[in-house]
């Protein structure tokens, strides 16, 4: 957590904890006042997601549009990519192989929810025995590759 408040710090962010149930989510971004704000009183492994989620926003210079297209992909995106944020590839191999296909087993493991995990998987692509992650048309195309878990 430490260091998604540092991520935050070095990104000029800051950090509000507040009461966001009459808008039915967990956290948001203002892109104007720079200001992340949570949800109060959010359970450890859900505070890391929705901050690594927001931190996302951040980083991509996400703003709400009028089109719900357009802002269901930044939120897909972000989804996917607050793991990275959170865990290191070879932890969620370990995860993987401890847990197999066991989404919720998977984020107890690295201490994040189930929907970062899911996300997470649909920027693998698992090509025969082997896992790419963010593979890309052409012979050594992509960031990592791994054996795949049976």
């Amino acid at each position: 957590m430490q260091n998604l408040h540092a991520l935050a710090a070095l990104l000029d962010v800051t950090i509000d904890y507040d009461d966001l149930t009459h808008l039915g989510r967990d956290g948001d971004y203002d892109r104007r006042t720079r200001t992340i704000r949570l949800q109060r009183g959010m359970l450890y492994r859900l505070e890391r997601s929705v901050l690594a989620h927001e931190l996302i926003h951040v980083i991509r210079d996400d703003e709400k549009t009028m089109f719900g297209f357009y802002d269901a992909r930044d939120e897909r995106i972000a989804d996917e990519l607050a793991g990275y944020l959170l865990f290191e590839i070879s932890e969620y191999r370990l995860a993987e192989e401890k847990c197999g296909s066991h989404i919720e087993g998977i984020a107890l493991e690295l201490g994040v929810m189930g929907w970062v995990i899911e996300a997470f998987q649909r920027s693998l692509d698992r090509l025969g025995e082997s896992v790419y992650v963010h593979g890309r048309m052409g012979v050594g195309q992509f960031v990592a590759r791994f054996e795949a878990v049976a």
